[in-house]
């Protein structure tokens, strides 16, 4: 080659030679919203490159997720274009520095990039729609606020995922109802969840906002160079609303509509047999909270098993229903006394009270036992049961409640358990343990002897009840000894 034609081809060398090593830097997206993951890319075109190592940009940690290398030819020369990406997740707006790139040995910096850094998106920015809505703006301590949240999701918007964040509340008792549902409105597709409120303590409160988070589908890059697509989060947040929050009146803690209703049998019966109390309150109102005082009467045994509570929500309507059973048992008539309850009506806006009848048991061969009268409201502790065999009392309980129906299943075969013919009088352990459960509570060894029993009957165990021992027990017991 003439010395003319070498200088020529030296002269564009160094021409282009600024451009085959220049080094740039991107964000995938600017401004982004506070909470988005941000790629950014250096990218270099050289032989060889050294990408610096970054550790954070503006206090957030930032992760390498990859390189790719792209090669090509341009005249008689092969060009090498390198790309590194970093991603990194930052909650405010920032600058990203320059970064140093040695490129064939010389060093390179990148421009430094303004990064715009927004907060979550309003209720409404087009694509995205998100309401909080309530079913009043007044309430009493303890009445029911529904709660509805609705995200609508333009049809044309790519969306992977939609999470709803739970929602933010003071001072509130809530309690999520039904199954998210989904449903065409327009040219969106709403998706809609449902909360109960239920305030606890009177004045101004605030509701919300609520929160939910979106994923769009966001194609990218891997580090193979392939076309992927990768979720994109944002979040679309709703105005809070407050709501105003009426004491109640008379210091009653029960707000909206209430029914009870007691009933026990058998109402005659022989001294030390078991009676069976069900106590049953249909309620329009916050259920979850009901509790009555304890039953106490004079000289009467009791036992009490937890509440069984239903719970419905109807027509915007929370409530349900509670009940209790009792086991009574005494060696002289009583009266169980009435149960009362005092809620305040907010459609009637008045106090309202409720009670049950009182209910007169007859034991034949005893005198009479003083009942233990006075008001019984919604509000109260439970009732222990006394002697030694009250870790027993519960399941104990349901036994003594359902015997007839134990007993057929017994018979029938449906309860394989070991059964023993015994004397003194008792056709079966059924028997022996009912007539034992008068002097649990003033016999330790009646209370033994019952647990043993209990334990063959209800958990299959083969524990020996000797039957003279059991037969001198009871005689002794019934003496008085």
């Amino acid at each position: 080659m003439p010395k003319s034609g070498r200088r020529v081809s030296m002269l564009l060398l160094l021409i282009f030679m600024p451009l085959l090593a220049d080094v740039s830097a991107r964000v995938d997206e600017n401004p982004v919203i506070s909470g988005e993951r941000v790629e950014y890319e250096i990218e270099a075109t050289g032989d060889r490159v050294e990408f610096p190592k970054i550790e954070s940009i503006g206090g957030e940690k930032v992760t390498t997720e990859g390189s790719r290398r792209l090669e090509w030819f341009e005249g008689n020369r092969t060009v090498l274009k390198w790309t590194q990406v970093y991603s990194f997740t930052p909650k405010k707006s920032l600058t990203i520095p320059s970064f140093r790139v040695v490129v064939d040995g010389k060093e390179e910096m990148t421009k430094p990039i303004f990064l715009q850094v927004k907060r979550n998106l309003s209720e409404r920015d087009g694509d995205f729609r998100a309401e909080l809505n309530v079913s009043r703006k007044e309430a009493y301590v303890g009445e029911t606020v529904e709660v509805v949240i609705r995200f609508m999701e333009r049809r044309s918007v790519p969306v992977m995922s939609v999470d709803f964040v739970p929602i933010r509340y003071e001072d509130f008792w809530v309690r999520r109802v039904g199954k998210p549902r989904r449903y065409s409105e327009g040219g969106y597709l709403v998706h809609e969840v449902r909360y109960l409120f239920f305030p606890q303590k009177a004045g101004d409160l605030t509701i919300g906002p609520a929160e939910v988070k979106v994923a769009t589908a966001k194609k990218i890059r891997d580090a193979f160079g392939f076309i992927v697509r990768q979720p994109q989060w944002r979040t679309v947040a709703t105005k809070p609303v407050k709501l105003h929050v009426k004491p109640l009146p008379d210091g009653l803690k029960l707000v909206g509509r209430y029914s009870i209703r007691a009933d026990a049998t058998p109402k005659k019966l022989e001294a030390g047999a078991p009676v069976t109390l069900t106590v049953r309150v249909e309620a329009e109102g916050n259920i979850d909270d009901f509790e009555l005082p304890p039953l106490r009467i004079p000289d009467v045994t009791i036992y009490e098993e937890p509440p069984k509570i239903e719970k419905s929500f109807r027509g915007g309507v929370y409530g349900g229903s509670w009940e209790r059973k009792y086991v009574l048992i005494a060696q002289r008539s009583f009266t169980i006394p009435k149960f009362e309850i005092g809620f305040f009506d907010p459609v009637k806006e008045r106090v309202e009270r409720v009670s049950s009848d009182p209910i007169r048991i007859e034991v034949a061969g005893g005198g009479t036992v003083r009942s233990e009268s006075g008001e019984r409201t919604e509000k109260g502790g439970s009732t222990e049961p006394s002697g030694t065999f009250a870790g027993y009392a519960a399941p104990l309980l349901s036994f003594v409640a359902g015997m007839a129906f134990m007993y057929a299943l017994l018979r029938f075969g449906r309860k394989r358990r070991r059964r023993r013919g015994l004397q003194g009088g008792a056709k079966n352990e059924i028997e022996m343990l009912q007539r034992l459960l008068p002097y649990i509570s003033e016999s330790k060894e009646a209370a033994q002897t019952a647990e043993n029993l209990y334990a063959n009957i209800f958990e299959g165990k083969a524990i020996k009840v000797d039957r003279g021992s059991y037969k001198r027990l009871l005689e002794k017991l019934r003496e008085g000894g």
